[in-house]
């Protein structure tokens, strides 16, 4: 029988770990969106987190120690909880939403014809992978949704509509490459609006 201290300890033990876990996931999508005020915020919540680890492991291993094995198998158990769940945060999302007043200005004031199509660049970043490798991302505000479908699934029409983007757009209306090998991906943040990104 797990006495009512023991079982306040593994609740507070969740706690920690869970809470560490989300500190991280926000950590590391403040320093996405606002990445003039990252100041390394992630890599400390990562080692709070780390340590976190460690110490649990080290109750639960003096708990199997005292003969209290139930408490040593639920602290096991806990060690899996910050790992038990998705990103907590949709930093794609967030940067959007805070850029979102001046996306919607810019597509308002646009006197092209309809369906509106208009690409908010995200730029460029090292995804930090063996052996290299960077990711391109965007906003694209797309009337039509066509952007959402697969490459070389578009209709000829909206390909004629794309013939001639801006050199750093290029990416966005290609076929993915196939060396190195580039991963599309697209999904739909509000209304006709969309992030993009290619992983290569």
């Amino acid at each position: 029988m797990i006495s009512r201290k023991s079982v306040i300890q593994i609740v507070a033990a969740a706690a920690l770990l869970i809470g560490a876990r989300l500190a991280t996931d926000f950590s590391a999508a403040a320093a996405y969106v606002y990445p003039e005020y990252d100041f390394g915020q992630f890599w400390l919540a990562f080692l709070i987190l780390i340590a976190s680890l460690f110490f649990i492991l080290i109750v639960a291993i003096r708990r199997f120690f005292h003969k209290r094995f139930i408490e040593g198998l639920t602290l096991l158990v806990i060690l899996g909880s910050p790992f038990s769940f998705n990103k907590a945060v949709d930093e794609h999302y967030w940067k959007f939403t805070v850029h979102r007043p001046e996306y919607q200005a810019a597509i308002q004031a646009d006197p092209g014809p309809s369906p509106k199509y208009r690409v908010f660049s995200w730029g460029n970043r090292n995804t930090h992978s063996m052996g290299g490798g960077f990711i391109h991302e965007a906003i694209v505000y797309d009337d039509s949704d066509e952007i959402a479908r697969a490459p070389g699934t578009w209709s000829s029409e909206w390909i004629r509509r794309r013939s001639n983007p801006s050199p750093e757009d290029l990416w966005i209306t290609q076929i993915p490459k196939s060396y190195p090998p580039c991963t599309r991906n697209a999904h739909s943040l509000e209304g006709h609006f969309y992030y993009v990104s290619e992983e290569c």
